[in-house]
């Protein structure tokens, strides 16, 4: 996806998607998850998902499992690059902290 490196615009949703994945940054999050940890509509978290794994802050992958087995559609993944770490936690020290309070 083209534009890894490039300045992701830093929006308070953005920021709220963030936080979510900061609670643990190991962790792999689906979209539904990551929708329920920030609050945010999917209309606006997919664009920003999409934007931030564009500039390679995160990556994804779709779960492993078979639809028929669980019951329902497989998840998309996504999980924080030490990239997308680093950069994230940089934002969050350049605003000090409980911005989100």
């Amino acid at each position: 996806m083209g534009g890894k490196g490039r300045d992701v615009r830093i929006s308070l949703q953005t920021l709220r998607v963030l936080e979510a994945f900061l609670e643990d940054p190991t962790d792999c999050l689906s979209g539904s998850d990551v929708q329920k940890r920030s609050g945010l509509t999917s209309g606006t978290l997919y664009p920003i998902l999409l934007r931030l794994e564009s500039a390679g802050w995160f990556v994804s992958r779709w779960e492993s499992v078979d639809p028929s087995a669980v019951g329902r559609p497989r998840r998309r993944l996504y999980r924080l690059t030490p990239g997308g770490l680093s950069r994230a936690s940089a934002v969050f020290a350049s605003f000090g902290r409980g911005v989100l309070a």
